[in-house]
């Protein structure tokens, strides 16, 4: 499992930083002219996004992927999908902001290990992720002819094609253009990023305030609300680094106020 998850992070600072600099930050960036075919064909030769990064997905899409598979949302989130869990060190109080005195002794024993032991709070961030899982795929940075194991989604085929492409969580849909400052230091080897410049400022606002939304669900009516039938289990992080597992019931522990 990679370590570390999508280069953007889900802060509430980060967050309300990012809805206030439209539009000033992110609309004058005019896009190159390259057909749909085009733009395909860069992605078809790489995939390298779907075996590097943690997909997030939200209610709605975990809806629409689940119709796609023909299987009920609950065996989609239960079997393709699992928990992620993200902390943040916080000194102030906040949206999903609570105190490690409520955190399972596990967990507190993780973050000990890593150095946050003395840390009073924390902002958690609960999200539901595709699953990875390793696999054979084609290396196309040394050309088309060589494969090799990589841990990648769960739905990309070893072509680089998508099982869920029609209902690809929103993410998948603004890769690389999603608008944030400095991104394009963070896709060195993306094609289509070096090759095209597209402004989806208006989507990835539209996408962030979906995401603010759904974290204020979570921190007023608590995660099983958001989620009726979350996954299980899943990966735990200090920060961006990925620092063991978690279990649902232990999440739940870390959230009282909600649950």
């Amino acid at each position: 499992m990679p370590k570390t998850a999508l280069p953007f992070t889900y802060t509430e600072k980060g967050l309300n930083c990012f809805l206030k600099s439209f539009p000033q930050n992110f609309g004058m960036v005019k896009p190159a002219k390259l057909t749909k075919k085009e733009e395909s064909e860069l992605c078809l030769a790489c995939g390298e996004c779907c075996k590097r990064y943690w997909i997030t997905v939200l209610p709605e899409e975990a809806t629409k992927i689940a119709r796609v598979l023909n299987k009920p949302k609950k065996d989609f989130l239960e079997n393709d999908c699992i928990l992620q869990v993200k902390l943040f060190p916080k000194s102030t109080p906040g949206v999903l902001t609570f105190p490690s005195t409520f955190f399972p002794k596990r967990i507190f024993e993780l973050l000990k290990k890593n150095g946050a032991g003395n840390q009073q709070s924390f902002f958690v961030v609960p999200q539901v992720v595709l699953k990875r899982e390793e696999k054979t795929v084609f290396n196309f940075i040394e050309k088309r002819t060589k494969t090799e194991k990589r841990n990648a989604c769960l739905f990309l085929s070893p072509e680089n094609m998508c099982a869920i492409y029609e209902a690809r969580p929103e993410p998948c849909k603004l890769f690389p253009f999603i608008a944030m400052p400095g991104l394009r230091e963070q896709y060195p080897f993306c094609a289509l990023f070096q090759q095209t410049n597209k402004n989806l400022s208006v989507e990835s606002k539209i996408y962030y305030q979906k995401i603010q939304t759904y974290f204020r669900k979570i921190d007023n009516f608590g995660f099983d609300f958001v989620w009726r039938s979350p996954p299980k289990k899943g990966v735990l992080f200090l920060n961006e680094t990925q620092i063991g597992e978690i279990a649902l019931d232990e999440l739940k522990l870390m959230m009282p106020k909600n649950n």
